[in-house]
Parts: structure tokens; sequence; C-alpha cells
């Protein structure tokens, strides 16, 4: 876990680290406290570097591109009536 948090820092999770930082601070200064639990969302997915659920389900595929495999097309024409 440690290493997670530590390591790949990349745009997006810096992004989403210092708007869930601003929604957090504004929405508490606005006494709007559920969109603080938006910004703690927010600020937990930086941390943690993860998604939303449906995104963190889903597969990585590392396809190899040297295995894949030509495909050869065959042109049709239609005839003109």
């Amino acid at each position: 876990m440690k290493e997670t948090i530590l390591s790949g820092w990349n745009f997006m999770r810096w992004l989403r680290l210092i708007m869930g930082i601003y929604i957090i601070i504004t929405s508490i200064t606005g006494k709007n406290y559920v969109f603080a639990i938006i910004g703690g969302l927010f600020v937990f997915q930086a941390i943690t570097n993860t998604g939303c659920a449906a995104c963190a389900s889903v597969p990585v595929s590392k396809l190899d591109q040297k295995d894949t495999e030509t495909i050869e097309f065959e042109e049709i024409k239609a005839e003109k009536q």
C-alpha cells in the first residue's frame, strides 16, 4: 500500500488531488457538507490511485502488437443499373 501511495503520480492523479482539496475547502467554508464528501472521494481516489467501482473492475489488457494477425479485405463493387 505504501508503494501505491508513493509511486505512479501522473497528471490526472495530481489533478484529482488538487480538485478534491479545493472542493473540500470550498464546501466547508460554504457550509455545504455534502460536497465535502464528494471532495473526499476525489482525494481518496488520488491517494490510493483508484477509479470508480465500474472502472476498477475492468481488467487491463496488454496486447502485444507483434502477435496481431494481418486481416485481408476484399473490395466489393456494386453493379450499375
